[in-house]
């Protein structure tokens, strides 16, 4: 064949640097490698256990074939793997030479799955050998055209350490996008709403439950050209100044970067949204976090006054049975008396009432129970 020009090598370079950090645009780079050698066919591929059609990025790709390649003829695929660890690696071979024309042709493999396709002579070089498992490329010319030549197998070689390169960065890319699909779907379960928000409030990322929070027309949380607010203007300064202390984190000693809120209803003014802010990026010494990872949890009626008041404020029991006397129109004494504890108790009780619900006086508590309607779900 002619000789391929330059621009023609470096763009499918750049193609195939381009492919192995974004996966849909690998087919486009194989494409051009068998368009470079002017092949009937071109292959990316991983030979090994377990294998399955992800395991190769193939031109003209048929489906049926495919099928064939990992279910029928995956054994056939996997002794060609074999035949291959005598390859060094970043090597270029002759596919004919190195298994042999007549055991090639007699294989079902080549019966099959190459003749049908018009794979007639393959040059390929060994990529990558990662456990029981290896990495090749593979270009073939069909029946009707010359064999790969000298200058064919010199290009490729030359080729070989960016396409070995290419392999290794594809691996981790998978490796690394499997690992994100994983903790996407483990969010996505988690009956919580997770955001991860920058420091203009931008949201980066958000699951299934944000998402439906987000939404929701009558939602406390909105979204306005891809930033989060809060429709609430008091909940919106607490929030800013929540995902600045988050990327505030380690600056003081004693800074944890963590804050809770309660994101209230735009209608009621009552709370709707428990929420609590912290770094979300990996902590390196000297570095600040570049993302704050907002969560919410929806607030839901309280089967019960006393097991709200348990929730919101952290009482204990007997404590939230007396804010529950209090919050009802019984006086201390009442309250007392109904519990059935002495008055010295129930005053003990309200002390540490005051002190959990940041109030001095007994008709601040009762205003606060009454209007929080402590809509949280019992536990």
């Amino acid at each position: 064949m002619s000789r391929p020009s330059v621009d023609a090598v470096a763009a499918t370079a750049d193609s195939l640097l381009a492919g192995a950090f974004d996966s849909a645009q690998m087919p486009d780079a194989v494409e051009r490698l068998r368009q470079l050698f002017d092949g009937s066919k071109a292959c990316l591929a991983r030979l090994g256990p377990g294998l399955t059609a992800a395991d190769a990025i193939a031109t003209n790709s048929d489906e049926v074939m495919q099928r064939r390649c990992y279910e029928d003829l995956a054994e056939d695929f996997i002794r060609f793997a074999e035949g291959l660890r005598c390859v060094p690696i970043g090597s270029v071979y002759r596919d004919n030479a190195l298994f042999g024309e007549a055991a090639l042709r007699s294989s079902r493999a080549w019966q099959e799955w190459m003749a049908p396709q018009d794979m007639y002579g393959g040059l390929g070089c060994r990529l990558a050998e990662i456990g029981p498992s290896q990495w090749f490329f593979d270009v073939q010319r069909g029946q009707r055209q010359e064999p790969f030549g000298d200058d064919d197998a010199a290009l490729l070689q030359s080729l070989a350490p960016l396409l070995r390169r290419i392999a290794l960065v594809s691996t981790e890319m998978s490796q690394v996008r499997w690992q994100r699909d994983e903790t996407r779907d483990a969010l996505d379960a988690v009956a919580m709403a997770i955001l991860l928000l920058d420091g203009e409030l931008r949201v980066t990322y958000a699951n299934a439950e944000a998402e439906m929070i987000l939404m929701e027309t009558d939602s406390p949380l909105g979204l306005h050209q891809g930033r989060l607010f809060a429709r609430n203007s008091g909940d919106q300064r607490l929030l800013k100044q929540g995902v600045e202390a988050a990327l505030r984190w380690g600056e003081q000693p004693l800074d944890q970067g963590r804050s809770s809120l309660l994101i209230r209803d735009r209608r009621e003014g009552r709370p709707a949204l428990s929420a609590c802010l912290i770094p979300a990026t990996p902590i390196t010494a000297g570095s600040r976090p570049r993302r704050a990872m907002l969560a919410l949890k929806r607030l839901e009626p309280a089967t019960d006054f006393v097991a709200g008041c348990r929730q919101l404020f952290q009482l204990t029991e007997a404590e939230a049975r007396v804010a529950s006397a209090l919050a009802s129109g019984q006086s201390l004494t009442q309250a007392a008396a109904v519990q059935n504890v002495r008055i010295s108790t129930a005053r003990t009780h309200l002390a540490r009432i005051f002190q959990k619900t940041r109030t001095h006086q007994q008709s601040q508590l009762v205003s606060l129970l009454r209007s929080a309607a402590l809509p949280l779900r019992s536990r």
